[in-house]
């Protein structure tokens, strides 16, 4: 498959963030992206199929958190 370029517009607050997430998984701007991409097409994936995403707060908490997107 072919790698094709895009120019992605950025506020100064939303690079900066990418720039840190960067950083925290020693990894690099693009590859941040991608994974948020991988992430979203599953969730994505989970709507279409009815399925519904869950946050436990700790582990062996009772307490969860239901996410939903639209």
């Amino acid at each position: 498959m072919k790698n094709q370029r895009m120019t992605l517009s950025l506020d100064a607050g939303e690079m900066s963030e990418l720039e840190q997430m960067a950083r925290r998984g020693n990894s690099n701007k693009t590859e941040v992206i991608r994974r948020a991409l991988r992430i979203y097409m599953l969730m994505e994936e989970m709507r279409a199929d009815g399925k519904e995403l869950h946050v436990q707060d700790q582990p062996g908490s009772r307490q969860l958190e239901r996410l939903v997107f639209v």
